[in-house]
């Protein structure tokens, strides 16, 4: 494997190889795309919401307890 490096537009989704790769034609590539930073707004942050989650692995069981147990086999 070996790699190339050019810049480009990418117009409708489409990137132009140079016409000096013209032996790419037909291949298959593993292609990494860069991009200035303004060019993409990445998505907001959502905060995690586990409010609606029912943990029932230790409800029996206090879990300082069960921790001070796991440390004391140490």
């Amino acid at each position: 494997m070996y790699a190339i490096e050019f810049e480009a537009d990418i117009k409708n989704g489409v990137v132009t190889i140079p016409p000096e790769y013209n032996e790419l034609q037909n291949h298959h590539a593993h292609i990494v795309v860069m991009i200035e930073d303004d060019a993409v707004k990445e998505p907001p942050e959502k905060a995690l919401d586990f409010s609606d989650i029912a943990i029932t692995a230790f409800k029996e069981h206090d879990g300082v307890v069960v921790q001070r147990k796991w440390r004391d086999e140490w």
